[in-house]
């Protein structure tokens, strides 16, 4: 149930639609000195919505709490990968770390991640690009036409199946259920019950940043002992639960 990567990530979507990433334009919030906020990537639409949505207010990364100032769109990797690299190497030391690599792969290219996430822990195979055991990768390691990192990981972990069906959680709970419960720990997340109800009834980016709040405001009530995550009888309880809360909160009814 836990994991040390937020659940956007893991399913390489972006944290503000939780639409996948590979399927637009995706950017990276910046700061006041034009430094990026954090590592994560955004559908470029959707961060320019959240940013409209805070209007003269300065917004602060759903994700990281920081001060937003704007933008920065990443060029795409397949036609302009030396822009790419360049948006990607935040510190501009012409060289990529592991886990900038795969965020930054994952962002643009429809991947496996489940076996890509396996793949981010296997040192000897990353020995490949990475001779020196540095933990950096430099642009040529990851362009190469022949033995190139980006050549492997296309190669190795294409996409090969559409998102599973989502059951009508009024008609199926269970089912429901079982659809988000994707390592069956019998306990949902916060983002994970975000991310199950923005996708299940199709929420837009202003409707998704309502939800975290409403969500906020009453997950203390069904997370007693702090742990951040909501088990399966707190969640189902009919009238009671957490579902049939946010259900009446949102107007889902």
């Amino acid at each position: 149930m836990t994991s040390k990567l937020g659940v956007a990530e893991r399913h390489a979507e972006c944290p503000l639609s939780f639409k996948p990433l590979y399927q637009g334009p995706v950017g990276v919030f910046l700061d006041s000195n034009g430094k990026r906020v954090g590592p994560q990537f955004f559908r470029l639409d959707a961060a320019e919505a959240f940013l409209a949505q805070a209007g003269n207010s300065v917004p602060t990364c759903p994700v990281t709490q920081c001060r937003v100032a704007r933008v920065q769109p990443v060029p795409s990797l397949l036609e302009d990968p030396k822009g790419w690299f360049r948006a990607c190497d935040a510190d501009g030391d012409k060289k990529l770390s592991r886990e900038e690599v795969i965020s930054a792969l994952k962002a643009q290219l429809p991947l496996d991640n489940r076996a890509f996430e396996q793949f981010r822990a296997n040192d000897a195979a990353w020995r490949t690009w990475d001779v020196d055991g540095s933990g950096y990768i430099e642009y040529i390691e990851i362009m190469d036409e022949d033995k190139g990192l980006l050549k492997f990981v296309r190669d190795s972990f294409s996409r090969s199946s559409d998102e599973l069906p989502v059951p009508d959680l009024k008609k199926d709970r269970e089912g429901w259920y079982r659809r988000w419960d994707e390592d069956n720990s019998g306990e949902l997340e916060f983002e994970e019950v975000l991310r199950a109800f923005a996708k299940s009834f199709r929420i837009d980016v202003a409707g998704i940043s309502q939800l975290r709040e409403s969500l906020q405001a009453v997950w203390v009530i069904f997370d007693t002992d702090g742990s951040g995550a909501v088990d399966k009888c707190e969640f189902m309880a009919r009238n009671d639960g957490l579902a049939d809360t946010v259900l009446a909160t949102m107007g889902f009814m």
